[in-house]
């Protein structure tokens, strides 16, 4: 059973392990920083979701804890320096493993674990693979949206008004009016671009439209379309046939998805 008393803990560590951290300089700082403000944000999407589709108190402890720890193995891998592309790659492990240190977590059932476990180490795939049961799938699920939603917000921020870090999928692209055939088809055939395929910053901000695919709630769907994510990115892309298409595709999707 996850009490209000271990969510305290939770919290407590969570805090506790950022201030551990050790920063070599203020560059690393404030991308430190922003892994925390993110964790933080993702847990208040979670929350929201959680009120929608969770039918406990306790299931909504669990999906606030699962989102403050999804990336702390990113925060802890930027402070010694690691590379960016083992980042993306590895950082839900790290987590995973960090996770797994901490008290409040070892005072947890072997259920509960495994759901908070499965859910971080999972949230980066490019698609959830199949887990144990339908409750860890259901947590999993959450934090994939929750995570999206902010992903959406933060580099949208970042596009717009330089604001915040640059998002670390986009760090080795090239600015070029050039987008990659493989995205826009597989946007075409109602599928997430794949980050393989990326090579300017046009075909990260198509990859941020197709992630709309991998969406799972229809209150997600509801949101992003009252914030108007998917136009708010479209608008900073080119003007050709072929991007068009591929938002006329997913606007169309995600209103079926809000309206059905």
């Amino acid at each position: 059973m996850i009490t209000e008393e271990l969510l305290k803990e939770s919290r407590f560590e969570f805090d506790k392990y950022f201030k551990s951290l050790n920063i070599n300089s203020s560059d690393t700082q404030h991308k430190v920083d922003e892994i925390r403000v993110h964790s933080l944000r993702v847990a208040d999407n979670s929350l929201l979701l959680a009120k929608i589709v969770l039918p406990t108190d306790e299931d909504k402890r669990i999906a606030e804890v699962i989102a403050l720890f999804h990336d702390i193995g990113k925060a802890l891998m930027i402070s010694i320096d690691t590379e960016v592309f083992v980042i993306q790659r590895d950082h839900a492990l790290v987590s995973g493993k960090i996770i797994q240190e901490m008290e409040f977590y070892k005072a947890l059932s072997a259920d509960f674990q495994l759901i908070i476990l499965k859910s971080i180490e999972n949230h980066n795939k490019h698609k959830l693979p199949k887990l144990d049961n339908e409750q860890q799938n259901l947590f999993a699920r959450l934090l994939r949206d929750a995570d999206k939603l902010d992903i959406f917000e933060s580099s949208y921020r970042f596009f717009k008004e330089k604001s915040g870090i640059q998002p670390f999928a986009t760090v080795d692209l090239v600015n070029s009016n050039e987008v990659s055939d493989k995205i826009i088809k597989s946007i075409l055939a109602g599928k997430s671009g794949a980050t393989e395929d990326m090579k300017t910053m046009n075909d990260y901000k198509l990859l941020l439209l197709s992630m709309a695919f991998d969406l799972n709630f229809k209150y997600t769907f509801r949101v992003i379309s009252e914030k108007q994510y998917i136009q708010k990115i479209y608008e900073t892309l080119p003007k050709r046939d072929q991007i068009i298409d591929v938002y006329r595709s997913i606007k169309l999707f995600v209103e079926n998805k809000f309206v059905s």
